[in-house]
C-alpha cells in the first residue's frame, strides 16, 4: 500500500460527489433530526457546508494535499450546526495530519491521516456523545486502518463503508431519544451519505451519483405532527455560531471560558481561525468574549425554541416572516411563531446580529467614543435561502413582510431568494410594508391576526397590502447628528437646523420614503405637536391601536404613554426599545409613536 499513489483528480471528484449526495438528501436528514435538539435543520446545515466545499473544489487542483487544503478551508468557513462543525474539524484534522506525512500523495499517508484526525474531531466537542456522527467517523477511519493490508483505496473504501453503515444502524440503540423515535442519528447519517457518494465516485469513477431517495419532482417531505413528541423543549434558546479570525487563545481555554454560557459547545480551531458552536440564552455575551480573543467574521443565532414550537405545535399553515427592523415585542414574536430575518450591524471590524447579539442600548454604549460611523446591512441571500429551506417543509405558504423598499435592500434580497424556490410547491408572497419600526410591527400584528382568521392566502395578502396605508409613524428626534450622518437629513439643511436648535419630527410618505413631517424648537414642542396630530387623526378616523418605541429614553416613553393614553382614551399596545438599525439614524433619545387607523376619511 505504501507504493500506491492517490489520483488527486479522482479524489477531487469523490469529494464533489459526496457533497452532492448530502445536498440531495438534506430533507431526509432534516426529518430525522432529533438530537441534540429537535430543530429539524441538520440536513440544511450540512447542505450549506457541502455547498461551500463544492464551490471551493470547483477550481483546478494540482495535488492531493491541495485538494484537502481546499476542503479544510471551505468546511471551516461553511460549517453550520453541531454536525457541520464536527465535519469541518475532522476535515481540517486530516489536512493537518497529511501535512506532516513524508509522502503526501500515498494511500498509506491518507489512511494514517484519517485515523489520526479522529482525536481532533473528539477534541472539538466539549462533551462527546457516542451514537452520533463522531461514532460513525471513528468506525469508518478505524476500518480503513484495520484493512491496511488491502491494496488500494478502491478496495479499502467499500470495506470501510460497510463498517460505517453498521455503526450508523447501531446509533438507534445507543441513544434513548433515537430509540424512542426509531431513527438513526441525523448527523451520523449525513456523514454516511457523504462517504457513500465519495466511495462510489472513487471506486466506480462516477461523475454523477444517483440519490436513493431524491428526485426533482418528488413530493415535499412533511414533518409528522407526532414524529418528535418525545423530545423536550430546549433549555437554551439560541443555536449560536461564530467564525473567528486571528485567534489568540488555544481551543481548551476557549472551551473553558464559554462553558458557563450554555451547552452543545463545539470549538474547531485551525490556522488561526476558529468556528464556535454553542446553545445559549446569552449570544450577546458569547460574542462579547470572543471579540476579545479574535476577529469575528461570521455569526448566526437560530431561535431553537421557535423551531421546537413550530415542529411540535404549528399554529398556522402559513408562515409569517419579517425582518428585525420591525419593532414588535419578542414575546409576541414567539407566541405567534413569527420568523425574523436579522439585520446586521457593523461596528469597527465586527458584525453584530440586530436584537440578538446587540441591542440598541448596547449600541449607544459601544458607539459612544468611536470616530468611525457604524453601518447596517440587510440579511444575506444565503440567510434568506436557509430560512426558506426550513419553512418549506413545514408550511403550505409563506408571507414575508419587509421594511420599506425605499429604506433597505431587504425586499429585493428576499424577492431574489423567493425566485430561486422554483422547485418548491410552497407559495411565497413578499410584501413591501412601506413602513419601518413600530409601524411595520403593527402591520405584522395585523398579518398574524389575518393568518389565524381563516381567510384564504390571497385574501390575507390583499388585506395586508390594503392595511399599509392605514399606518403612520411619527419620530421625535433629539440628536440631529445621526440623521445627518446617515443621509436622512441633507448636511447643509442639518447644519442650519443644528444652529437654530431645531428638533424635527420625521415620518414616512406613502412610498415608504423618509420625510420631514414637522419641527419644533424643543422636545416638549415636538411632544405637543405629535399629540395634537394624533388627536386630530383619532377624531377624524379613529385610532385602532398604537405603539411607543424609544432609543434609550424609557422615562420619556413612559411620560408619552401617560399623555397619549389621556389623549386617545386607551393604553398603547406596547412600549419597547427601538431596533438598533433605526436607532443608528434616529439617534439616542428619540421617541416614536406608530398608529393604526381604523379607516381612512375623505
Amino acid at each position: 500500500m505504501d507504493d500506491q499513489a492517490i489520483d488527486y483528480k479522482k479524489l477531487l471528484n469523490a469529494f464533489q460527489q459526496g457533497a452532492t449526495q448530502v445536498i440531495k438528501e438534506k430533507q431526509e436528514l432534516n426529518q430525522i433530526n432529533v438530537f441534540p435538539v429537535s430543530d429539524g435543520d441538520t440536513g440544511s446545515n450540512l447542505a450549506s457546508l457541502m455547498q461551500a466545499i463544492l464551490e471551493e473544489t470547483n477550481k483546478e487542483a494540482t495535488s492531493v494535499l491541495e485538494v484537502f487544503e481546499r476542503v479544510a478551508e471551505a468546511s471551516l468557513l461553511g460549517a453550520r450546526g453541531n454536525s457541520g462543525i464536527i465535519f469541518a474539524q475532522y476535515f481540517n484534522g486530516i489536512y493537518n495530519n497529511l501535512l506532516i506525512q513524508e509522502e503526501k500523495n500515498s494511500v498509506a499517508s491518507f489512511v494514517k491521516s484519517v485515523k489520526s484526525a479522529i482525536a481532533e474531531a473528539y477534541q472539538a466537542i466539549s462533551n462527546p456523545v457516542e451514537g452520533t456522527i463522531i461514532t460513525v467517523i471513528r468506525s469508518w477511519a478505524e476500518a480503513l486502518s484495520e484493512n491496511d493490508q488491502v491494496q488500494g483505496l478502491e478496495k479499502l473504501l467499500p470495506k470501510a463503508l460497510a463498517e460505517a453503515e453498521q455503526a450508523l444502524n447501531n446509533t438507534t440503540k445507543q441513544l434513548k431519544v433515537l430509540q424512542r423515535n426509531q431513527v438513526v442519528d441525523a448527523g451520523a447519517k449525513g456523514f454516511y451519505i457523504f462517504i457513500t457518494g465519495f466511495t462510489h465516485a472513487f471506486v466506480n469513477k462516477e461523475t454523477t451519483v444517483k440519490s436513493r431517495t431524491y428526485s426533482d419532482d418528488s413530493p415535499k417531505i412533511e414533518i409528522s405532527d407526532t414524529k418528535h413528541l418525545n423530545t423536550s423543549e430546549p433549555k437554551y434558546r439560541y443555536c449560536t455560531e461564530i467564525l473567528l479570525d486571528h485567534v489568540t487563545k488555544p481551543k481548551a481555554e476557549i472551551q473553558m471560558k464559554l462553558a458557563p454560557y450554555g451547552d452543545s459547545l463545539i470549538v474547531a480551531v485551525n490556522r488561526n481561525k476558529a468556528r464556535i458552536h454553542i446553545h445559549s440564552n446569552q449570544p450577546d455575551e458569547v460574542l462579547s468574549y470572543l471579540s476579545t480573543i479574535g476577529q469575528p467574521l461570521q455569526q448566526k443565532a437560530d431561535d431553537m425554541l421557535l423551531q421546537y414550537q413550530v415542529n411540535q405545535h404549528k399554529k398556522a399553515s402559513i408562515a409569517l416572516v419579517t425582518d428585525s427592523i420591525a419593532d414588535v415585542p419578542a414575546e409576541y414574536i414567539l407566541n405567534n411563531q413569527i420568523h425574523v430575518l436579522p439585520m446586521n450591524i457593523l461596528i469597527g471590524n465586527t458584525s453584530y446580529i440586530d436584537k440578538i447579539t446587540i441591542q440598541s442600548k448596547q449600541f449607544f454604549k459601544m458607539n459612544k467614543n468611536r470616530s468611525e460611523r457604524a453601518t447596517s446591512s440587510q440579511p444575506t441571500l444565503k440567510t434568506v435561502e436557509n430560512l426558506f429551506s426550513f419553512l418549506e417543509t413545514r408550511y403550505e405558504a409563506i408571507i414575508v413582510i419587509t421594511v420599506a423598499d425605499k429604506l433597505s435592500g431587504t425586499f429585493h434580497t428576499v424577492k431574489e431568494a423567493a425566485k430561486k424556490m422554483t422547485a418548491s410547491t410552497t407559495r411565497i408572497e413578499v410584501i413591501d410594508s412601506k413602513q419601518n419600526s413600530a409601524a411595520q410591527g403593527l402591520l405584522i400584528m395585523n398579518a398574524a391576526e389575518l393568518i389565524h382568521s381563516g381567510l384564504t392566502f390571497d385574501e390575507i395578502v390583499e388585506q395586508i397590502k390594503k392595511k399599509r396605508s392605514q399606518l403612520k409613524i411619527l419620530v421625535s428626534v433629539d440628536d440631529l447628528d445621526p440623521m445627518i450622518d446617515s443621509g436622512r437629513i441633507p448636511q447643509f439643511a442639518g447644519k442650519i437646523a443644528k444652529k437654530i436648535n431645531v428638533k424635527p419630527i420625521v415620518s414616512l410618505n406613502e412610498k415608504g420614503e423618509g420625510q420631514l413631517s414637522d419641527f419644533a424648537f424643543s422636545l416638549k414642542g415636538n411632544e405637543r405637536k405629535i399629540i395634537h396630530q394624533l388627536k386630530k387623526i383619532h377624531t377624524k378616523n379613529k385610532i385602532r391601536r398604537y405603539a411607543i418605541i424609544h432609543a434609550n429614553a424609557e422615562q420619556r416613553a413612559q411620560h408619552w404613554k401617560n399623555k397619549l393614553s389621556e389623549a386617545v382614551g386607551f393604553q398603547p399596545s406596547y412600549i419597547m426599545d427601538i431596533s438598533t438599525v433605526i436607532a443608528m439614524s434616529a439617534g439616542q433619545g428619540s421617541i416614536a409613536v406608530a398608529v393604526e387607523i381604523e379607516e381612512r376619511g375623505d
